[in-house]
This record gives structure tokens, C-alpha cells and sequence, in this order.
């Protein structure tokens, strides 16, 4: 089957087909006038030459425009020290969110011991005040009846002491006047050896009865010469005789009985001043007690006083500032009213929770030294010394509390601050690890600057990990045993940065 085609219709097919191919020619032509963008940058030969001469290398190409050359002796002048890359265990830092608070051991919440009515107040809220400085007085009934109490028992066991050596030097006189009558001595020279010496009634009654003893043995002697001449019936003897021995007997009754009296006397004088002294010990604890000091105890006089005997003094306990003040003039109070707080600032606690999963190195912590920071004093770092690691962990929060005491001399840490408590924790492998001060930064990239010879420093790209105070793990970019700059490297950036800028 054949098929015919009209002028018209071929005519109709040929100028489409015209039109491609003489744009796709017109456009060839275009592109092989008009230069590619590397040859207005100058970079047309290299293009061809790399187009029709390809070459592939092993060797690492030395980017010269990274190298500095600085020599080393003028290292010293610019501060510049090496160090050696080292591969160890890492001692890095575990950064946790963290709370001053008041030292709980140094913290005084201040109630009276007393009932009574405020009298004074001495001090101000925020007020400095050092131990023992007086803080407010409270006038207290109960502790001016302690204070009269007190100076009653004092004059009776004044009394009862004089009354004991009273009773000491007649019990001593007594015995002294018994030892001369067994003696048998005269009765003019007891008188006048006994004369003024004090025994009350006990010379009275042991003269007496000495007296009779020593007339009835005068006449039983008498009588005795007389019944031998038959002057006296010997009934008359006997007589006499029987006087003597009663005399006798009753003048060694009075004795025994007036050494019963006297022991009696001696011992009751001595017990009356124990009890007057405890009496006394009591009235005086009962006052320290209630805060008395020594001096206000040894100074009671109600004469003097007057009203003021019944003033109940509050002081500081120890060094502080006042941190609370709920009392004013003539308010009563009660021992449950709260009526001041203190506390030393120059030392704070410390708070932080440990997560669970840093829970291994607790132990290492305790006694440890932990450095501290704050925002208000972003240039200023603080240390604290661990005194309890934790032992329960709390269900809820799954971490265990730990709490440190940090020195506050400068007082620039505020109870309620919030603090970054770092921890330092030892990694069991080996990293590569270098000085902090030897990573530069720069458009948001770490680098060093390692020493090849001949006083030639390399810029080198490295990738950072952990870091603590002092050091900083490299994960890439460095190799044990490689050399950078420790010290001085803003010098080396600097002069590598000028030497770039000239160059553009």
C-alpha cells in the first residue's frame, strides 16, 4: 500500500523541524563565545589542565597558608609554651543545678524560757551582733521571784554558817572544859581558864554537877578519919559514901550527856548548811537556766534593784546577723513565741541532687573539695567541702541529696542563690586530653596549634569532647605524642588572622 504526499503537507512538516535544529546550532555557537565563570576568575588554564590532564596523589597536601612561622626565641617574649598531647584517664566535670542554704548548725531560732512582757529590744532586722551582745529584755515575774528567792537562801546559809562555827567553838570549848574537870583541876583555875570562852549553858551544868561531885568526895574523906576515932558512926560513912558515888555518877551523866547534845548540835549545824547550799545551787541553776549570767547572779540586791530584779536578759548565742524579728516594746511573749532567728553567714551549706545514675561516685565525694559558680559573680568560682554524700534516695525524683559547706566571709553567697555545683568524675579508659588554654575558637570552630620544627606552628581543626577545670578531651583531629601551643595561642591566632587579611 502506497501513500501520497501533497507539496502543501510536506511544506506544513518541514518549518518546525527548521526551527529546532536552527535553535540548538544558534545556542551551541552562544555557549562556545561567551567564557565560563572560572576563566573570568582567572582559573580557565587550570580547568583545561584538569580537564585533559587528571592527576591523583597519596601525599597530603600541606595547606600553606595554615603555617606560621614564629621562632622560638621569641617565644618567651610572647608567652608561648608547648606541651605534648597525652592519652590517660580524665577527671571530668558533672555540672548540677544547686542551692546555697543557711548553715543549719549555725542557725539560732531565739524563744524567751519565760513568760513575761518585752521590756527592750536592742537590735534590728539585719543587724550584725557578736556572742553574748544583749539582744532584748523581758520583764519576768517568775524570774524576779527566782532572783528573791535566790537572795533569801544566800542570808540564811549566811546565818546557818555562823551559826555552825558558833556551834564548832562551843562543842571545842566543852570538851576542852570536860578533859580539865576528869582531870581533877581546881576550880579557881578552871574559872579562870574557862572564863571567856563561850559553851552557853553546857559550863553552867557541868560545874554544877563537878561541884557536888567534888564537896560529897570532900566529906566522904573527911568522915573517913573520923569513924576511925569513933567520932562518926560508921552509918554516917556510908552515908557519905553513897553521896560520892551518886555525885560521881551524876556528873559523868552530864557529861556523857551534854557529848550526845553537843554532837547532836554539831551535826544538825552542819546539815542545815548542806541543805541551804543546795538550796542555793538549786536557786542559782534554776537562774542559768533561764539565761542569768555569773555576774547578774553574784550582783542580786533587791535594795538596789528595785523593779529591775525581775529583767530577763536574752543574748546572742554566737556571731550572727538577724535574720528575723516577730517583737516589739511591751508585747507579751510566751516560750512558744518566736521572737528572733540568727545566723552565721560566714559559712553556708551547699545543697544538690544527685541523679541516680552519678549515684557510683558519691562515695569519692565525701570530704572532697567541689568548686562552685554563680551567675552574679560569673568571674569569681567558690569551693565547698562535702560532709554527707546521701544515703536514701528520694522515690519521686529518683535522686539522693548531698550537701557541702562553702566558707561566705565575703558574704557574696545568699542563702536561696542558685548555684552550678561541678563534680568530678575519673574515666576509666584512656582519652587524648590537653590544656584548656590551648583550644582556640574562631567562627565557631575549635582548633590548636601544633608545633612541626624549625618554629613552625599548624593551625589544626580538632573536634573537643569532656572538659574540666584544667583540661579537655580531643576526640579528633590530634595524635599522642603530637606537640601544641599551651600558652600564648591567642598570639598565634592573632598573627595568623593578620597575615590572612593581608593577603585578601
Amino acid at each position: 500500500m502506497s501513500t501520497k504526499v501533497s507539496a502543501n503537507g510536506l511544506a506544513s512538516w518541514i518549518w518546525p523541524i527548521f526551527l529546532i535544529v536552527a535553535s540548538g546550532v544558534g545556542g551551541a555557537l552562544l555557549t562556545s563565545m561567551i567564557p565560563s565563570p572560572l576563566a573570568w576568575l582567572g582559573g580557565g588554564h587550570e580547568e583545561a589542565d584538569l580537564a585533559h590532564d587528571p592527576v591523583e596523589s597519596d601525599e597530603p597536601v600541606e595547606d600553606v597558608s595554615n603555617i606560621i612561622d614564629f621562632p622560638e626565641d621569641r617565644w618567651p617574649s610572647a608567652g608561648i609554651e608547648t606541651v605534648a598531647v597525652v592519652s590517660g584517664p580524665f577527671e571530668r566535670l558533672i555540672e548540677l543545678t544547686g542551692k546555697i542554704a543557711l548553715n543549719q548548725d549555725r542557725v539560732a531560732h531565739i524563744y524567751p524560757m519565760v513568760e513575761g512582757m518585752v521590756d527592750s529590744v536592742e537590735v534590728r532586722l539585719g543587724q550584725q551582733v557578736n556572742e553574748g551582745d544583749l539582744l532584748l529584755v523581758v520583764h519576768s515575774r517568775e524570774v524576779g521571784q527566782a532572783k528573791l528567792d535566790l537572795y533569801k537562801s544566800r542570808l540564811m546559809l549566811q546565818m546557818a554558817k555562823v551559826k555552825e562555827q558558833l556551834t564548832h567553838e562551843i562543842s571545842e570549848n566543852t570538851k576542852s572544859l570536860v578533859d580539865a574537870l576528869r582531870q581533877k583541876r581546881g576550880m579557881e583555875e578552871i574559872e579562870n581558864e574557862f572564863r571567856s570562852r563561850p559553851m552557853g549553858d553546857y559550863r553552867e551544868r557541868l560545874v554544877a554537877a563537878y561541884a557536888s561531885y567534888l564537896k560529897s568526895e570532900a566529906d566522904a574523906l573527911r568522915l573517913e578519919g573520923l569513924v576511925e576515932s569513933g567520932a562518926v558512926s560508921a552509918k554516917q560513912m556510908l552515908a557519905a559514901e553513897a553521896n560520892r558515888i551518886a555525885d560521881l555518877a551524876t556528873f559523868q551523866a552530864r557529861i556523857e550527856q551534854i557529848e550526845y547534845e553537843m554532837g547532836t548540835s554539831v551535826l544538825l549545824s552542819s546539815q542545815a548548811v548542806k541543805e541551804l547550799e543546795t538550796q542555793v545551787a538549786v536557786s542559782e541553776t534554776n537562774l542559768r537556766i533561764l539565761g542569768s549570767e555569773e555576774e547578774e547572779l553574784q550582783d542580786i540586791d533587791p535594795a538596789k534593784q528595785g523593779q529591775s530584779i525581775s529583767h530577763y536578759p536574752v543574748r546572742a548565742p554566737f556571731d550572727g546577723s538577724v535574720l528575723s524579728k516577730d517583737v516589739v516594746l511591751s508585747e507579751q511573749v510566751r516560750p512558744d513565741v518566736l521572737m528572733l532567728s540568727i545566723a552565721d553567714l560566714s559559712t553556708v551549706w551547699v545543697t544538690a541532687d544527685i541523679y541516680e545514675e552519678h549515684v557510683p561516685i558519691l562515695k569519692a565525694l565525701e570530704n572532697s573539695t567541689l568548686t562552685i559558680r554563680n551567675e552574679a559573680w560569673p568571674d569569681r568560682q567558690f569551693s565547698a567541702t562535702v560532709f554527707y554524700a546521701g544515703e536514701v534516695m528520694e522515690e519521686l525524683s529518683r535522686t539522693i541529696s548531698m550537701r557541702a559547706i562553702a566558707d561566705n566571709q565575703d558574704r557574696l553567697l545568699k542563702p536561696g542563690m542558685f548555684v552550678t555545683v561541678e563534680l568530678p568524675e575519673m574515666t576509666h579508659e584512656p582519652v587524648l586530653q590537653i590544656p584548656r588554654a590551648a583550644v582556640q575558637e574562631h567562627d565557631g570552630r575549635s582548633f590548636v596549634f601544633v608545633y612541626m620544627d624549625e618554629g613552625k606552628f599548624q593551625r589544626r581543626d580538632i573536634t573537643v569532647g569532656d572538659l574540666n577545670e584544667t583540661s579537655v578531651v580531643v576526640t579528633r583531629g590530634l595524635q599522642s605524642g603530637e606537640v601544641v601551643a599551651s600558652k600564648g595561642g591567642f598570639v598565634l591566632k592573632s598573627l595568623l588572622l593578620s597575615e590572612l587579611m593581608g593577603e585578601e
